[in-house]
């Protein structure tokens, strides 16, 4: 008798047991989402790249295991956005092109081109001046069979989901999955270009509100991570950038977390909808977490005169936005990632984060992590000089230490610096709490990097507990 292969008898063995076994075994397969446990790493397109595919493997043994482990399979779901062009700019020249192409249109690019057409006769002749190109006259969108739009050479991006989150919406209602969907990533390393034209943010906002409006309509997480390049996330967070600096960070990817928790989202149900509030992401849910990592801001001290440059502040929006609905969106955690951000950055969010009276634990990296290997490549590095990131750091915690000294915390809210897992770095982290204590606001040693608010203390001097691990 042949010998039996291990997936063979692993079918035949579960075909034995009840099925709250198989769950139960199931559980021990089960592991972090890796966009839960590198989000503080550096931004990359490796954020949802695991190597561990048990539960994949186990689902392809057997329908019987496909079933056990399917609500488990699909809890952290990821959904890229589609990378194809679909939007025209619309002009007087490409009104003139459509005129000769007219038997070969079809019906809604004969639409388009008869109501741009009235439009553009009504117009002056300096709709055809090639200094009129930059304002769009119109965004299009292009449908299927318009294969006269979609031979054209500058079709344009906006963001939008692709086909196969259709089939995916019919694959979780036919498996009723939605209910066990507890995180969904949504990821894009497409640049948005035409965040300068003012003509194109309403498509952009049309686009948008679909993006979310077909997803939360299909899905309910309790946690929604998004990454995606700073032209494309302003937009996907209805956001502004203030900032034409980009290009001296070369910041290809940020990163935004949202998290409801369940308390939350069951007393979500018997209040208002954040919703009319605006279609923002920001108020599709009454979120109680926010975090984001912006990455690294090395790039840009390699720049004549760096600490004149702004870097995008898209979380000094966001958090805004949340300030204006705190009956609604009560941000009561906050954790905040960057490799080196300037300083006068850190002021922005700082005073951002003030406007939230909510907060009960806030979190902060701005160093390198050690999976980050930053202050070790030249290439890397360039011209900055240590020295410049070091000053940063420092001013970057003093403004730090100002929001902990004058934010009305309650007693029991937590502050914590990730960056005190390096020795060196802990010591200097340490002394700006200890200073803090010294002038009677009572913040609480509890761990490496962990302190706790306790008003007990206010007006006394303690003495760090050298011996707290």
């Amino acid at each position: 008798m042949p010998e039996q292969t291990a997936m063979q008898q692993l079918t035949i063995n579960a075909e034995s047991l009840p099925n709250e076994l198989l769950i139960q075994i199931t559980s021990y397969l089960d592991c972090e989402a890796p966009s839960a446990s590198k989000f503080s790493h550096e931004p990359s397109p490796t954020l949802t790249t695991s190597g561990n595919t048990s539960l994949k493997d186990l689902s392809r043994v057997c329908w019987r295991w496909r079933r056990i482990v399917l609500p488990i399979l699909f809890r952290y779901s990821k959904i890229e956005l589609d990378t194809n062009p679909q939007w025209v700019p619309v002009d007087a020249r490409l009104i003139d092109t459509m005129q000769t192409q007219l038997t070969k249109l079809s019906s809604h690019e004969m639409q388009i081109y008869q109501r741009m057409r009235s439009k553009f006769k009504s117009s002056a002749m300096f709709a055809f001046d090639e200094m009129f190109d930059d304002l769009l006259i119109n965004l299009c969108r292009i449908q299927d069979g318009d294969d006269f739009l979609k031979s054209l050479p500058y079709v344009h991006w906006l963001p939008h989901l692709t086909g196969n989150f259709t089939d995916f919406s019919r694959f979780v209602e036919q498996y009723d999955l939605k209910r066990y969907i507890k995180s969904v990533v949504v990821f894009t390393e497409r640049e948005y270009e035409l965040r300068h034209i003012a003509t194109a943010d309403a498509p952009l906002r049309r686009a948008v509100t679909e993006v979310w409006s077909q997803l939360f309509s299909s899905l309910d997480p309790t946690r929604i991570v998004v990454g995606a390049p700073p032209t494309t996330m302003a937009g996907l967070l209805d956001a502004a950038m203030l900032s034409s600096d980009g290009w001296a960070f070369n910041m290809k990817l940020h990163y935004i977390e949202l998290i409801q928790d369940q308390q939350s989202k069951i007393s979500a149900v018997h209040s208002s909808n954040c919703a009319s509030w605006g279609e923002s992401l920001v108020y599709r849910r009454p979120w109680t977490h926010l975090s984001y990592n912006e990455g690294s801001s090395i790039t840009a001290y390699s720049t004549y005169e760096y600490h004149l440059k702004q870097s995008p502040k898209m979380l000094y929006i966001v958090l805004h936005q949340l300030a204006r609905v705190q009956n609604c969106c009560s941000i009561r955690s906050f954790a905040f990632t960057s490799v080196f951000p300037f300083s006068t950055n850190m002021e922005c969010v700082i005073k951002a984060l003030g406007k939230i009276p909510t907060l009960t634990k806030v979190q902060f990296q701005l160093a390198p992590g050690p999976e980050n290997n930053l202050l070790s490549s030249p290439k890397r590095m360039g011209r900055a000089q240590p020295h410049d990131l070091w000053l940063e750091w420092n001013e970057s915690y003093q403004l730090i230490a100002t929001f902990l000294r004058l934010y009305n915390f309650s007693n029991g809210a937590e502050f914590s610096s990730i960056d005190c897992r390096e020795h060196s770095l802990a010591e200097e982290v340490e002394e700006y709490v200890q200073r803090l204590q010294h002038d009677g606001i009572g913040w609480r040693k509890i761990g490496v990097g962990r302190w706790v608010r306790d008003h007990a203390l206010d007006g006394e001097w303690v003495e760090p507990d050298q011996d707290v691990a």
